[in-house]
């Protein structure tokens, strides 16, 4: 509040402010949190410290410029609307606020929160730093961390993880708000950028994901700040220095959140530097520097930590050749095109026609075969997909974040594009027209970078986010108020099944988040290993053991198919009891054989816990440091096995 107080004055739109005010409180995080881990002292102290003195600072800094007559204490004021863009924003409103409850009643619980998002905040938290560490899971190592730094800080100063869904909700909200700023950019009256805002907040998938602990929602808003920012710098022969510096921070926060931050902002950055080139000439070293400087500084910490490990600053791990392609050619390229669209193509089922209408769904798998056909190309050739054999033609219906589709928002995206390609006056428009070109590249840049995976709709999110400002644009321009209200009706009365219906956290269905426990509620996904994991962590309860070892999988390269994060819930319910963990990795492990980064160098496991898959039969005895642990405890698939 404080920051957006600081960047806003009245000839500024104070979407903008917020947009500013998100970037630098971003950079202030990665900072701070990087000192922090320099010196092993990333604790409660420090870090209420560190944000009690930034506030006292910053509120210095406000007070210096309302005494200098540079800002100005006033209520901000409310424009004013028709009642039915009342209604379409209460809408948004009753989304967004649905959304926040649901991410703050129910606890982490997708599968990768469980493995590595929840996992590393917590093993950071232990170690006080942000080294890497031997681990049973690369993911939480290699990954970039900025969504999970957040978490961090939100942990350590809640004592818990119950605000660490609203990194993702936050995210959405400011995207929301980001989008409709950049629809009036380009151009799009009041109508238009409400519908942008409704075009963007009923995102099947933006909706599912803005309540759990994934971070595709985060690297979104810093693409959308990126794009504001590129936005603003246009009517200027040389780009101001504060545009540059936001240029620069929302790139660099955009890959420091996700390695697909890469992607969504490669093409933005051509066109900020082939707009300058021609005018500026040499003299275009200045922003690019500036702009380098600072993204390295944001991501430098990170790079210098894999190239320790991995000897590479953007290591794609051990798992990296499951999704990048082993072939690379046009045929196989206009097969990921098509095959990533179809994720979308469910239009039937998302809007409850199936009973009108037949589902589409066959038939449209059936094309996909029949050009398939015509390209040579296998449709689960194993060079372009993974899993093997997992492409099986259009996905139906789901609420599952990881899977869920946004077919209404696509064919909304393509009669935009028809629309605009067929009207003169928006074809003339050079900024619009680059604008969808750069979202576009960023679709044929995923397809072209990656195999097509079934929970590829994911990584679509920003450019569905994106394209809600040009949708919002267009249809202003060309449709009378009446089909645009219709449309955002439509929308947001189809979101509500995402709302209520989340697969991992749902407010409707006959067991839900309010009647359903919170330590219930982390087991959503896997209800059948709750008995277990409640069962090891009640045995271990009963011993003095502080000291826990966690041999997750025996295999040689690690894998993400073992939940860490419920042992280091369940076993640290008691806060006077602290708890350190360990992995216990095989012998032959990457991570067992590199230098340890862990500050317990003396960590001797007076127990170990052992999860195995559920073919396996139960560990019965592991040889660890020149001990012999033994089998106390077992209920398939965990073992607890303590010193012979």
């Amino acid at each position: 509040m404080i920051l957006f107080f600081i960047f806003h004055n009245p000839e500024r739109d104070w979407r903008s402010s917020v947009l500013s005010a998100g970037v630098a409180w971003g950079v202030l995080v990665t900072f701070f949190t990087e000192f922090l881990s320099l010196f092993h002292i990333i604790t409660f102290a420090w870090v209420l410290a560190l944000w009690l003195l930034t506030n006292l600072s910053l509120g210095w800094i406000s007070y210096r410029l309302i005494k200098t007559g540079k800002r100005k204490l006033y209520l901000p004021q409310i424009p004013k609307i028709t009642p039915v863009s009342l209604v379409l924003l209460s809408g948004v409103t009753v989304i967004i606020a649905a959304t926040s409850v649901i991410a703050i009643v129910a606890p982490p619980n997708t599968w990768d929160s469980m493995t590595y998002h929840m996992a590393r905040v917590v093993h950071w938290i232990q170690n006080r730093h942000l080294a890497h560490y031997p681990t049973y899971y690369s993911a939480q190592l290699v990954h970039p961390p900025f969504a999970e730094v957040v978490i961090l800080h939100l942990q350590i100063l809640s004592g818990g993880d119950r605000f660490a869904n609203l990194v993702q909700t936050l995210s959405m909200i400011g995207s929301i708000l980001g989008v409709s700023l950049i629809a009036k950019q380009l151009g799009a009256d009041r109508r238009g950028q409400i519908f942008a805002s409704v075009f963007c907040a009923t995102l099947p998938m933006g909706i599912l994901q803005a309540s759990s602990t994934q971070n595709d929602y985060a690297v979104c808003f810093w693409v959308v700040c990126l794009a504001h920012y590129i936005l603003l710098t246009l009517p200027y022969r040389n780009p101001p220095i504060n545009l540059t510096l936001g240029i620069g921070a929302s790139c660099g926060l955009a890959v420091f959140t996700k390695s697909s931050g890469y992607i969504y902002a490669f093409p933005f950055m051509v066109w900020f530097f082939l707009c300058y080139v021609n005018q500026m000439r040499w003299k275009m070293w200045k922003p690019i520097s500036i702009i380098s400087v600072i993204f390295l500084s944001l991501n430098i910490n990170h790079y210098l930590r894999n190239f320790s490990l991995y000897a590479s600053p953007i290591s794609a791990a051990e798992y990296s050749i499951d999704y990048k392609p082993e072939i690379y050619s046009i045929p196989t390229w206009v097969s990921n095109i098509i095959r990533n669209l179809s994720l979308h193509a469910d239009i039937v089922r998302h809007l409850g026609l199936q009973g009108v209408i037949e589902p589409t769904i066959g038939k449209v798998a059936k094309l996909i075969t029949i050009i398939h056909g015509f390209l040579g190309v296998d449709i689960n050739d194993t060079r372009i997909t993974h899993p093997p054999n997992s492409y099986t033609g259009v996905p139906g219906l789901s609420f599952d974040e990881n899977v869920a589709g946004n077919p209404l928002h696509l064919l909304l995206i393509f009669l935009a594009i028809c629309i605009f390609i067929c009207y003169k006056k928006l074809r003339n428009n050079r900024e619009v027209m680059i604008y969808v070109l750069c979202l576009i590249c960023s679709f044929l840049l995923i397809c072209w970078m990656l195999k097509l995976q079934p929970y590829q709709s994911r990584h679509h999110l920003t450019i569905f986010v994106l394209f809600s400002a040009f949708v919002g644009l267009v249809f202003c321009q060309n449709w009378n108020r009446h089909i645009i209200t219709i449309l955002a009706v439509i929308l947001l009365v189809t979101s509500g099944q995402f709302v209520l219906l989340n697969k991992s956290r749902p407010i409707a269905a006959e067991t839900n988040i309010f009647n359903t426990t919170r330590k219930e509620l982390y087991f959503t996904q896997r209800p059948q290993i709750i008995k277990p994991y409640s069962d090891a962590a009640d045995f271990m309860k009963t011993t003095s053991c502080t000291e826990i070892g966690l041999s997750l999988g025996a295999e040689k390269v690690p894998s993400g198919n073992y939940w860490e994060y419920p042992f280091w819930v369940l076993l640290n319910e008691n806060k006077n009891r602290v708890n350190r963990f360990k992995h216990i990795l095989n012998p032959e492990n990457f991570y067992a054989l590199r230098p340890e980064m862990y500050p317990y160098k003396d960590f001797k496991p007076c127990a170990i816990i052992a999860v195995r898959r559920d073919k396996e039969p139960p560990v019965a005895m592991l040889n660890f440091e020149n001990t012999k642990y033994i089998q106390k405890w077992s209920s398939k698939p965990i073992t607890i096995l303590m010193p012979q």
